[in-house]
């Protein structure tokens, strides 16, 4: 879905200027508009690459579920919390996020070494994205 450039502002807006999953404020440009649900996009092997012996998938420019390609179905995302997201469902997603410490423990001799020196300290809590959290809500006293 092609958006016009009111939308994408009022798009961006929608979790004050944030990203709706990690909270990190979103700069002008650069953001993405993320399907929530995902529309899954298909693809085809690109034969010139296979002529070459390489495999290369392109996109057919149709999707498996067009419902899922309206504004309603869009939140605003930073880069690296859309391309990490994929088509993962938001509970998928969610899991993913939570096995970050782990994968970087097992794969990443900086973040051992970082949390052995107390530099990273790793806490267990549930991930709650920030539009579950917006707006944020008054507290009272």
């Amino acid at each position: 879905m092609a958006l016009t450039k009111k939308q994408r502002a009022e798009l961006r807006l929608k979790f004050g200027g944030r990203c709706a999953y990690c909270g990190c404020e979103l700069p002008e440009k650069g953001w993405h508009a993320d399907h929530v649900e995902a529309v899954l996009r298909k693809s085809e092997q690109c034969m010139k690459s296979a002529a070459k012996g390489i495999f290369k998938l392109k996109s057919t420019g149709e999707v498996f579920r067009p419902e899922a390609d309206c504004f309603e179905n869009l939140f605003p995302a930073c880069a690296p919390c859309n391309l990490m997201k994929t088509s993962y469902s938001l509970e998928m997603f969610r899991k993913q996020v939570s096995l970050q410490v782990e994968r970087g423990r097992r794969s990443s001799m900086n973040f051992r070494t970082a949390e052995r020196f107390g530099l990273v300290e790793v806490v267990t809590k549930p991930i709650v994205f920030w539009f579950e959290q917006y707006p944020p809500q008054e507290v009272k006293p």
